[in-house]
């Protein structure tokens, strides 16, 4: 009987993959254990080992096409096995809606938590206790992560009668019903009732721009810049931020990494500024545990150990591997493991675990000249620090006028737990340590 090769989940956070390459054509034969296929995530490409024997009888999902986790890809069997026409893919893909009662619970007698739905296990057991199918709720969570509060605003706010009674409707399309006046019962749809025919029923067209002769045609951006954009929204709407900015004088840190360089030769590298601002701020996130931490269900998680991340360009969009430990390792330690991860980022081989477990983030924009930015939180971190240009700068010393090497440090704060005095203190200390590198030793 023809077995199912399904993508596999490879994160918390994988939602769907991208199929770069099949090793094997149809009809060959495939050992257990043989590289199958090649996938991209949103953030690594991963080899696929077959999990049985056989003949690869079909592909479902050919090379460069994406497609959701445990979906089928392809069929393994016997030679001149044939495989039924089904929709065996879509089946394991897409959920069937309950129908939901006027209270804002599902008419099934038990309330299982959908596979795949990210949610905290508070959320998880309300929504068990009140019967209602969690994968209907809207998460506002990092990732998209439903929430305790999330669970109790369904409750507190049950869709009308007359728009859910009987009415298999995503919540987006409900939402939207209510804002824009739509009788939900009134709308026919083929299954569900989406976004696309509330919209349509209330005659209101979506946007679009118009495409001129000149334009080329709009095309679907790859798996990293939508999990850019999905991030980016999600951290944007979840944290109440605040940037400060604070200058410094880095003609200390220029000298001692000068120095320090030469000592270096024999560990064979090459020390740069990203390494010494990566270890003074793992110093300094230790003395501010609130900093070093994260919050999500008006719970606040303070890290025993600051993992620090740095922001690497990757073709056109950015990744953010982590050093775990920075506090408990020295400054050449962190050095050759911050460009090991540079390495394995740009070369597409770094691993879930560097890519997981961060409590800061540090993005280096200064080789561009940039002399001043807001960088954005990377949920649930609390916040990220932008480091820009160093600038020649005429400043006032001892009453002279002398000119100095300067760099702004722009810390992106959640002010929902680091207030501004907080945050100020941190990027003060932060700086008083760059301009007295030597302090890092004590």
């Amino acid at each position: 009987m023809a077995q199912e090769v399904l993508l596999p989940k490879l994160g918390l956070t994988m939602t769907e993959g991208t199929i770069d390459e099949w090793k094997f054509k149809e009809g060959e034969f495939v050992k257990k254990g043989d590289i199958l296929y090649s996938v991209s995530t949103d953030k690594l490409t991963n080899d696929v080992e077959a999990d049985a024997e056989g003949v690869l009888l079909k592909i479902l999902v050919p090379a460069g096409e994406t497609t959701a986790c445990k979906a089928v890809v392809a069929y393994l069997g016997e030679a001149g096995e044939t495989i039924a026409e089904t929709s065996a893919q879509t089946e394991k893909t897409e959920e069937k809606p309950q129908e939901q009662t006027g209270k804002g619970t599902t008419q099934s007698s038990a309330a299982p938590i959908r596979e795949g739905v990210l949610a905290s296990p508070a959320a998880k057991k309300l929504a068990k206790e009140k019967n209602i199918e969690i994968g209907l709720i809207v998460g506002t969570g990092p990732n998209g992560r439903i929430t305790l509060q999330d669970v109790e605003a369904y409750l507190a706010n049950p869709q009308p009668e007359n728009t859910a009674e009987k009415t298999k409707t995503s919540p987006m399309a409900a939402k939207l019903a209510e804002e824009l006046g739509v009788n939900i019962q009134s709308i026919s749809a083929d299954g569900r009732v989406m976004k696309k025919d509330v919209l349509a029923a209330a005659n209101v067209e979506a946007a679009v721009a118009p495409v001129s002769n000149n334009d080329q045609q709009p095309v679907k951006v790859n798996a990293l810049r939508r999990s850019i954009a999905a991030n980016m929204t999600l951290s944007w709407q979840t944290s109440p931020r605040v940037t400060y900015t604070h200058p410094v004088d880095t003609t200390a840190m220029k000298e001692m990494r000068d120095k320090l360089k030469v000592a270096c030769k024999d560990d064979n590298v090459k020390l740069t500024f990203n390494h010494i601002i990566i270890k003074m701020t793992a110093k300094v996130l230790m003395e501010f545990p609130d900093v070093n931490a994260s919050f999500a269900d008006n719970m606040l998680t303070r890290h025993t150990h600051a993992n620090v991340g740095l922001a690497v360009a990757k073709g056109d969009g950015l990744i953010v591997p982590n050093v775990k430990g920075v506090d408990t390792k020295s400054l050449i330690e962190v050095a050759k493991e911050t460009e090991a991860l540079i390495e394995a980022a740009r070369s597409g081989k770094i691993a879930m675990e560097d890519m997981t477990g961060g409590t800061f983030t540090i993005s280096n924009l200064g080789p561009y000249g940039i002399t001043n930015f807001s960088p954005i939180i990377n949920q649930p971190e609390l916040a990220i620090l932008g480091v820009c240009d160093m600038v020649e700068t005429p400043v006032v010393r001892n009453g002279q006028i002398e000119i100095r090497p300067m760099m702004n440090l722009c810390l992106t704060a959640d002010h929902r737990v680091v207030d501004g005095v907080m945050a100020a203190k941190f990027l003060k200390r932060l700086c008083d340590l760059l301009e007295n590198p030597y302090l890092l030793f004590t």
